[in-house]
């Protein structure tokens, strides 16, 4: 789990390094091209070489980019804003990140002497001093304004989103409170009738339709209501699977200390699948499934046997993709999901920062 989550760290990392070093890279260069355009227009001197002949765009471009070097300036700011981004803004409070910023932007200032040209008319401690504040309002300033646009971009997404599930959900509804109550009143003869383990049945019933009522009208829920909900789903679907010697499932939930709350419904599609694809009343199966908390990090790792490999494949994508995209809404940058299917077991690894 620990190798998955640690490879997926570092992919995420890496793509989004690459993509910020071109993105920067080309902002850079077209700003050059348009300060080139006008330069040549203005007839300007120094758009032409030692010899008189015009500075070509070629060679404005070789300069910029080679010579003054700026490939290296743009990798190394880059790399310092995703590690600042990524592993302090992310994770740690403020004063973290302000002492992060620092001592990256001194670090930074300090690598840059390596291939900045030095002048005898510009003392090398003025150039370190400037690439270091230069490179600490950069790291800085790039956290907080992608992190201020990104969510809410995210949170404009999540609510077009939860807008159009709950016109859905309202335009298929039933009066659950008819349920509600009658599953109480269920409840109310099974005990009459002596019928213990089946009133406890629709007592666990009862408690789900409770959270369906009303947790899910919430954007987050304690994490101990959503632990329950599993354990409650959890022994009903004990309930209608026969104790056989080729079914093994084995279930260790561990209940935090500390208060967390969760979006709801977010944990549920993923043990299902794993209840729908990974029973077989003849061949041997197993279902193993622990969820934890360790460092703010909520971990659910699900293992289970596979049956009818292209229903079960169709079935957990779709499970998968949906609890993805909420993933991507929800928890941008602080989850990762990983899934493993060598066709005869099926594996998820799901971890998010709470």
């Amino acid at each position: 789990m620990e190798e998955s989550i640690t490879r997926l760290t570092i992919y995420s990392f890496v793509k989004r390094f690459l993509l910020h070093v071109i993105t920067v890279w080309l902002i850079v260069n077209i700003w050059s091209w348009f300060e080139y355009i006008y330069k040549v227009k203005l007839d300007l001197a120094y758009t032409v070489n030692k010899d008189g002949s015009p500075v070509s765009f070629l060679d404005n471009f070789i300069n910029h980019n080679i010579n003054q070097p700026l490939c290296l300036w743009i990798l190394l700011l880059a790399f310092l804003a995703e590690v600042n981004f990524r592993f302090v803004f992310q994770r740690k409070n403020l004063v973290w990140f302000v002492f992060s910023s620092i001592c990256l932007g001194i670090t930074g200032g300090a690598v840059s002497l390596i291939f900045t040209r030095h002048y005898v008319f510009y003392p090398i401690l003025a150039q370190f001093i400037e690439a270091a504040l230069f490179i600490i309002a950069y790291i800085a300033g790039y956290a907080v304004l992608y992190n201020f646009f990104y969510e809410r971009y995210q949170w404009i997404k999540f609510y077009q989103k939860k807008s159009e599930s709950e016109l859905h959900l309202l335009k298929a509804q039933i009066n659950p409170h008819f349920f509600f109550n009658t599953l109480n009143n269920l409840y109310g003869m099974a005990l009459n009738e002596k019928a213990v383990k089946t009133a406890g049945a629709i007592e666990l019933l009862s408690d789900m339709m409770r959270y369906n009522m009303d947790g899910i009208k919430e954007n987050f829920i304690s994490l101990e209501t959503e632990l329950k909900f599993v354990e409650n789903y959890l022994e009903l679907q004990k309930l209608r699977i026969p104790q056989k010697d080729n079914i093994a499932i084995n279930i260790e939930i561990k209940h935090p200390d500390i208060k967390y709350k969760i979006a709801p419904m977010l944990l549920i599609p993923l043990i299902e699948n794993a209840w729908k694809y990974g029973i077989s009343m003849d061949k041997p199966s197993n279902i193993n499934l622990n969820i934890y908390v360790k460092e703010h990090q909520l971990i659910m790792i699900i293992e289970n046997s596979v049956f009818s490999s292209v229903n079960a494949e169709k079935g957990s994508g779709l499970g998968i993709s949906n609890v993805t995209q909420r993933l991507q809404m929800l928890y941008p940058g602080l989850h990762q999901l990983s899934v493993q299917n060598d066709r005869n077991t099926f594996r998820v690894n799901l971890s998010i920062v709470i």
